[in-house]
């Protein structure tokens, strides 16, 4: 399975929605796509659909009443993938099967392994912050044995 993961695109405009060119690139062939939040603009997540099918939660810049939960955790074959915007919403959400935790929020890329846990914050495809460049992530399932990549723009 192959999985894009995406957060804090911050999309104010219906005509800001459009999904750039080296996105689309990076999430040529994926499964799903979770987005861990802070969209701002539905039509950002129907436009990513076009590419596959989103899993996404709801951030702290996002309208309260939106459809997508806090947190959520996604079946992935090999345990759980569970997600929220904020780390510590994320950390809280875990369940005893979850194998991969997703966060936004800080804008800043980093995966990290802790225990059997990994962890993958995207960054920001639009707004990354401590010089990084925009960024998203994907995660790569075959049986038990997971591999995450950041892609830069």
């Amino acid at each position: 399975m192959k999985i894009g993961i995406i957060s804090d695109t911050h999309r104010y405009t219906s005509e800001s929605c459009q999904i750039p060119d080296w996105i689309k690139k990076a999430f040529d062939g994926v499964d799903l796509i979770i987005h861990a939040g802070d969209v701002e603009h539905n039509n950002y997540i129907t436009n990513l659909e076009y590419i596959a099918p989103v899993y996404a939660v709801r951030g702290n810049c996002d309208p309260y009443n939106s459809e997508n939960p806090l947190s959520r955790s996604i079946n992935i074959g090999c345990g759980l993938l569970t997600v929220a915007h904020r780390p510590r919403d994320a950390r809280n959400a875990l369940e005893i099967n979850s194998k991969v935790l997703v966060y936004g929020h800080t804008h800043i890329a980093t995966i990290n392994e802790e225990n059997d846990l990994l962890i993958i914050n995207p960054g920001s495809a639009y707004e990354p912050r401590s010089g990084m460049p925009p960024s998203v992530a994907i995660l790569k399932t075959d049986g038990d044995k997971l591999e995450a990549n950041l892609i830069y723009r």
